[in-house]
């Protein structure tokens, strides 16, 4: 049984030494995803931030740049927002990872951080993320050392799609995979499908 207390999300090497980054009560996953319009509706009324001025705040720090928290944030020619925040690297475990929102207008980056005032752009940090994620509007990449890939995941619905463009490989989770373990215990299990897919990667590349 998973434990319903929050639930401490950290590299192999460095779980008692780095606490500070937390996955959301399951109970808390429900309740986020059924008022997540309610919410986009409240954060339109009492927001006081307007797309221009995001627009014009991303301009100002040269379209690209890491906030306070250590979120990489930019602005695409296109006119298009995007947010990295990377947990760790190989120097800490087998497995390397980081969570992405994709590309979107800014308007959806005031709704889907939900902010009020443009300084708090400054402070966006995992957890706003990681929120994000759970609602299945960021994904979590996962590097494991010995593949040389990247693995996505990503919650849709009532699944989790797993994919690498890397590998041109894709799956369906017919469950929400969200705690360290449940990505490590895929990778594990499809670690056959995954070698083949890696192999059929070199293969096309001598080609």
């Amino acid at each position: 049984m998973k434990p319903s207390v929050t639930v401490v999300f950290l590299c192999h090497m460095e779980q008692k030494k780095r606490a500070k980054y937390f996955i959301t009560k399951p109970e808390l996953v429900k309740a986020v995803s059924a008022n997540q319009s309610e919410r986009i509706k409240l954060n339109l009324i009492m927001t006081d931030i307007s797309p221009e001025e995001i627009l014009e705040y991303f301009k100002s720090k040269n379209n690209r740049f890491k906030n306070s928290k250590g979120m990489e944030l930019g602005l695409t020619a296109a006119g298009e927002l995007w947010t990295s925040f990377y947990l760790c690297n190989h120097n800490h475990g087998p497995l390397a990872f980081s969570i992405h929102s994709e590309d979107e207008s800014p308007t959806e980056f005031i709704e889907q951080f939900k902010l009020k005032a443009i300084e708090e752009i400054n402070n966006l940090d995992y957890t706003s993320s990681w929120m994000r994620y759970l609602n299945g509007e960021a994904e979590i990449n996962v590097i494991p050392f010995e593949l040389e890939a990247t693995l996505g995941f990503k919650i849709v619905k009532r699944k989790t799609i797993v994919f690498s463009l890397d590998l041109h490989f894709y799956d369906e989770v017919y469950e929400h995979l969200t705690l360290p373990e449940d990505f490590e215990k895929y990778i594990s299990l499809h670690e056959n499908r995954l070698g083949i897919a890696q192999q059929n990667r070199y293969k096309m590349n001598r080609k």
